[in-house]
């Protein structure tokens, strides 16, 4: 047998040491080593090891052969009937594993950067400030991409479901989901062009309470809990995004209660928006999963607030 036995943990950890002394690898070629020993490690047998790399069983002999060189020790001994690992082998595995794991973890990540940053959002983005809040982040990190997606058929905006990396939401999540304030906006009541308030440019929660309400009963904000008292049977038509949201206000179904933002971006020749004026604010919130793998997320969150300290500041 070749090489100098040793023991213990601090001479596993010279192993690697002296490798780095008398060789440097490029890091292809180390993980590919390291992997070709951990399959010997694994299968005991050169010809199955060598399977399971899709190589040949005399390229998998050589890429041992020069691991071996690298570190100065024999790992694997090898006889007719027997293939095991020598005692340097036996202290080299762990370490071999560890480092096989962390380089495939950080290709894992480096990748991730140039996955696009997915931020969903169900009736409205982040109205003017979308496009330069975006602006923004993708200048402060090159080659980072933000693609924004509507996502109306679920109330966070695809966080659940994992279509979304962040969402833009106007009502506050539940389950491990963190978020932050990004703004306040002002509700707005949604009319067809006959209603009587039409005319007058304002509204209040007194002159709507008994005109049927028109809800988004996926994302929408302007339900039935906004009125501390309505009448018994109040009607409330119930629909599943902002578009038919539009449509069955524009049609007369009823009003519906929104925010200022969705009166900028969802204009409809049928349906005028008025302020709502003692109706309490919305808060616009930008949200994400506590265990999101994109590594823009956090910086698209560091970005976010300092644009909203910024436009409360201006």
């Amino acid at each position: 047998m070749g090489g100098t036995p040793f023991a213990g943990g601090e001479a596993g950890r010279q192993v690697v040491a002296n490798a780095g002394r008398r060789q440097t690898l490029s890091l292809a070629t180390g993980t590919a080593q390291l992997r070709a020993f951990l399959a010997v490690a694994e299968y005991k047998h050169f010809t199955q090891a060598a399977s399971a790399l899709k190589i040949s069983q005399s390229s998998l002999s050589r890429t041992i052969a020069a691991l071996e060189r690298c570190l100065g020790q024999r790992l694997v001994i090898r006889s007719r009937h027997v293939i095991r690992l020598s005692d340097a082998g036996e202290l080299f595995l762990p370490y071999a594993d560890s480092a096989v794991a962390a380089a495939a973890e950080a290709f894992e990540k480096a990748h991730a950067l140039r996955l696009p940053l997915r931020v969903g959002f169900t009736w409205n983005a982040l109205g003017e400030d979308t496009g330069p809040l975006v602006n923004r982040f993708e200048t402060e990190h090159p080659g980072a991409t933000v693609h924004l997606q509507r996502c109306d058929d679920a109330p966070l905006a695809g966080l659940a479901d994992g279509r979304s990396h962040l969402a833009i939401l106007r009502s506050a999540p539940d389950g491990d989901i963190d978020f932050f304030r990004f703004r306040d906006e002002n509700r707005v009541a949604a009319l067809p062009l006959g209603h009587p308030l039409a005319r007058q440019g304002t509204a209040t929660l007194a002159q709507t309470r008994n005109d049927p309400l028109v809800v988004n009963i996926i994302s929408g904000s302007g339900t039935p809990e906004l009125w501390s008292t309505t009448p018994p049977g109040r009607r409330i038509v119930e629909v599943n995004n902002v578009d038919e949201w539009l449509e069955a206000v524009a049609a007369g179904r009823g009003i519906g209660v929104s925010t200022s933002s969705t009166a900028t971006l969802h204009r409809h020749p049928g349906v005028i928006y008025v302020p709502l004026k003692d109706a309490d604010p919305v808060s616009v919130l930008i949200a994400w999963r506590s265990l999101d793998s994109h590594p823009h997320t956090a910086h698209f969150v560091a970005a976010a607030k300092r644009w909203s300290r910024s436009r409360a500041h201006a």
